[in-house]
Parts: structure tokens; sequence; C-alpha cells
């Protein structure tokens, strides 16, 4: 059985398993531990889980451990390697796969290529089987309806086709959304400011209030 060891720092030679484990458990509260907060979920677990023996319920003992094997450095350590490890993971992933910009392209134009094979894919009777599709329409009600069989446009298709180009032109910046700046017929914008001056009658009328 391998020594139980803390998540970060090194155990001293006094350091029991029970203050290892209340320190890693400590320390994957993440910023904003505390003891008190270390207590209640040991408190919380020991009464859902009847099995479940926490290293300490004594807020001193707790307290002690953390004084004594140095919990508030150990945390500033485990806090920076988990932000490393974050950062790592994070660069990892906005560097591979689609979070590239040429692999966007490259899946919007492999999809294209398959919604424009799909458009102008031909039967043996050369129409274009998927743009025109058989479909029935109901005439007339009750005993007299009638069924009749017609050819609907899949414009489904054509849509998905042109989103498809809409996106990769916008990945490539093919596609740049422009401002106006521009006011009445093209001229340029013009700003009015209305000032307002009281009348005669306006100002006998202020002044009789007076």
């Amino acid at each position: 059985m391998s020594e139980l060891v803390p998540l970060t720092g090194e155990r001293q030679s006094n350091e029991s398993d029970s203050a290892v484990i209340a320190c890693n458990d400590w320390l994957r509260l993440g910023p904003g531990r505390s003891i008190s907060v270390l207590l209640a979920q040991y408190l919380d677990k020991s009464n859902l889980l009847k099995k479940f023996k926490p290293p300490s319920t004594s807020a001193k003992t707790l307290a002690t451990w953390s004084s004594r094997f140095d919990w508030p450095e150990r945390a500033t350590t485990f806090d920076a390697q988990w932000e490393q490890l974050k950062n790592q993971e994070r660069e990892a992933e906005l560097n591979f796969g689609l979070s590239l910009d040429y692999e966007r392209v490259r899946k919007l134009k492999r999809l294209a290529d398959f919604l424009e094979t799909q458009l102008y894919e031909q039967g043996k009777d050369g129409k274009f089987h998927n743009v025109w599709l058989p479909d029935v329409k109901i005439l007339g009600h009750g005993d007299k309806a009638e069924q009749v069989e017609i050819e609907r446009f899949n414009a489904a298709l054509i849509a998905q086709y042109r989103e498809t180009l809409e996106d990769l032109a916008a990945e490539v910046g093919g596609r740049i959304k422009r401002q106006e700046h521009s006011g009445k017929d093209g001229g340029a914008i013009v700003h009015e400011v209305v000032l307002t001056w009281p009348q005669a009658g306006d100002v006998d009328s202020a002044d009789s209030h007076d």
C-alpha cells in the first residue's frame, strides 16, 4: 500500500495519515477554502454516509494541523499548479481541432462539397431528384377528396448549401459587414440642433407669477 502524501508539498515526519487526508480534502475545496467549510463537509457526509469516518470533527484539531503543517503555504502552491494545468489544457484545446480556423474551413468545404453533390445528383431520367422531391397533395373534401402526386422543391437543401457557403465566407473574411455612415441619398449625415427661445407672451406670463 502506497504511503499517503499531501497533494502538494512534502509530508512531515510527525504528520499522521488523518492530517494528510484532511489537508488534501481542504486543498480540494479550492479558493475560498476554510476550516469551517471543511468541518461542515465532514459533518454532512457523516450524517449521510454511515461508513464515512472523517479524519476529525474537531475544528480545533483541524486548525492545529493547518498551522503545524503549513496548509496555507501548500494551498498557494496547489492553486498555482492547478492554474498552470488549466492554462495548459486551455492552450492545448485552443490549438487543436475545430478551434483552429483552417480546420473549420476544411470541415465547411467538405460539407459544401457534400451538399453540392447532393444538389446536382441526377437520376437515370436526368432529373435532379434531390432538388424536386415527390410528394402528394389532397384536393377537395370528404368523399370527393382526391390525392394528387406532385413534386416539391427541396428548399431546405438549397438553404443549407447557401448557409454553408456563408459560414465559409465568414471564416475566410469574404463577407464583410459594412456599417452605413451616410445620410439620405448617400449624402453626409446631418445633425439638426433646434433652439427654442421663449416668446414675448411667455415672458410676460412668467413675470405675472413673481
